[in-house]
């Protein structure tokens, strides 16, 4: 089967899935999302798999989520809206629940969903001038993809200071942090994730996925709780004012006139 949006690989133990919109910055709708959770169901039912491998083509790892994926919601009743971007949430919760480990390789620009999406992996590795940031704030948008995510890796006040600000972070700051495993120069990218799954792959692989799953166990139902009150709110702050104004700015290219209502 063919994918749109990914280009996928199975060779030597190992699932190679590769985020493939470099015309796009590699940002993330939804039918990349749906793409990604048909794979890594594939994947989960898969014996031959050990390891999985995030990476993407071009020169991002990701700019986002689609803006337009956002937009197109704002003026749905609730049932339609909470249905569109829970069956995102989930696609990202599948391609998580994948019980065999994953390293993502991020360099570029990782962005919004980029940061959701490598959080999901187990191990992360970075080029050492990639660049982080959740800047949907900017845009008077919740981070709706499962912000504990990243909590859970860098603690309340560091994701406060990515959330609440919409600022750039350096990979060396996103290590300092805890989210980051590595980080290498660019050429190198390839070779340092090469050996982290060498190291992996010499282990045993029953005790790996277990050791994987107890430090997971009682984080899904949390997850769970937070992806629901995301949607919730975020369907409150599409009704108001700045909300508008934050879609027309960005889409007229002015700075925004924010009123608090």
């Amino acid at each position: 089967m063919r994918f749109r949006h990914w280009l996928f690989n199975v060779g030597d133990e190992v699932a190679t899935l590769s985020l493939n919109r470099p015309e796009h910055g590699n940002s993330i709708n939804l039918e990349c999302l749906e793409e990604l959770r048909q794979l890594s169901e594939q994947i989960e039912r898969n014996p031959a798999v050990r390891l999985v491998v995030l990476r993407s083509e071009g020169k991002h790892m990701s700019i986002g989520m689609d803006v337009a994926v956002i937009a197109q919601m704002a003026n749905q009743p609730y049932e339609f809206y909470a249905e569109h971007l829970a069956a995102g949430q989930k696609c990202i919760d599948t391609f998580e629940a994948i019980t065999r480990p994953i390293i993502a390789e991020i360099k570029g620009f990782c962005i919004g969903a980029g940061v959701i999406l490598a959080a999901c992996a187990d191990f992360r590795i970075s080029t050492d001038r990639a660049v982080f940031a959740l800047p949907e704030v900017k845009r008077s948008i919740g981070v709706i993809m499962g912000l504990h995510r990243v909590t859970r890796l860098v603690g309340v006040s560091a994701v406060k200071r990515m959330a609440l600000l919409g600022e750039n972070f350096s990979a060396r700051q996103m290590l300092d942090w805890g989210f980051l495993t590595e980080i290498v120069a660019e050429e190198k990218l390839a070779a340092a994730s090469a050996g982290l799954a060498k190291k992996i792959l010499a282990l045993p692989p029953l005790a790996v996925t277990l050791n994987k799953r107890i430090a997971d166990f009682s984080y899904a139902e949390f997850l769970r709780q937070s992806q629901e009150f995301e949607l919730r709110e975020q369907f409150l702050l599409n009704q108001t004012a700045d909300f508008r104004e934050a879609m027309a700015s960005f889409s007229e290219k002015r700075t925004p006139r924010y009123l608090g209502k």
